[in-house]
């Protein structure tokens, strides 16, 4: 993990996940039930609100339709970058948060919780290029958003958040773009982040690094464009990475709360 994003969750991390192991609910019987409480050894709990200069900033999604993290308002939202010609870890991540999607749609939550995915590529990953990626985790989830914007949006989001980018030299021979076939020019290296925002706009917890991803969940064109770490990451993934289950145990804590 870069220094950068270390330091930023050792600034914003708070007490909430030692509060919240000590919460119970009362039953009609008079007893007590323990809380959801987030899960040990994965993420940070915070407590931390964004600029409304960052929440009113307008992203495309791959329908071609405006989002702003403001008016998703009333909502839990979480916020993961992206990269769709990521070949190490990206995958991966978009396929546990689809997955984390899917299995909280199936309890019933749709309609309270967004899952929106923001590019660190805004050059390459374009309208065409995000819809065409969201479509290879077919069945979509309805409430799972891709985004894309300007280079300046892009990069205020992901700085301010304590997201490392940086563009560099394409390694040879260079992998060609799973959809189009032409050759890579360049590649962005980057941090993984999950961010999840309660309904008031609050980042109430990060999780950051790669997934442990199903291999079956990963699409099959995106499991061919695989580099050698990627296929690495998939068939042998550190007992640190986050799973799906976890992403779902967090969201039911917040929706507890």
């Amino acid at each position: 993990m870069p220094g950068r994003v270390r330091a930023f969750l050792a600034v914003a991390a708070a007490t909430l996940l030692t509060a919240a192991a000590g919460c119970s609910a009362s039953t009609a019987a008079g007893t007590t039930t323990p809380s959801p409480t987030p899960p040990r050894g994965v993420g940070t709990a915070t407590d931390f609100s964004l600029p409304d200069t960052l929440r009113n900033l307008t992203f495309t999604t791959s329908t071609g339709s405006h989002v702003t993290l403001a008016s998703l308002t009333g909502k839990i939202v979480v916020l993961s970058d992206v990269m769709t010609l990521c070949q190490e870890t990206c995958p991966l991540d978009t396929s546990s948060l689809v997955q984390a999607a899917r299995d909280e749609n199936a309890a019933g939550h749709q309609d309270q919780v967004v899952y929106l995915s923001l590019t660190v590529d805004p050059t390459r990953d374009t309208v065409p290029q995000i819809k065409a990626y969201r479509a290879l985790f077919s069945p979509v989830p309805s409430n799972w958003l891709m985004a894309t914007g300007s280079a300046s949006d892009v990069a205020a989001v992901w700085k301010n958040l304590g997201v490392y980018t940086k563009k560099v030299p394409q390694g040879t021979p260079p992998p060609k773009n799973w959809r189009t076939g032409q050759p890579l020019t360049y590649d962005i290296q980057h941090s993984d982040a999950l961010f999840f925002i309660a309904t008031n706009g609050q980042v109430r917890f990060v999780v950051d690094g790669t997934a442990n991803a199903t291999p079956s969940t990963v699409p099959t064109t995106l499991k061919k464009f695989l580099s050698g770490t990627g296929v690495q990451n998939l068939a042998s993934p550190s007992p640190e990475n986050w799973t799906s289950a976890q992403a779902d145990q967090i969201l039911d804590w917040m929706m507890a709360g």
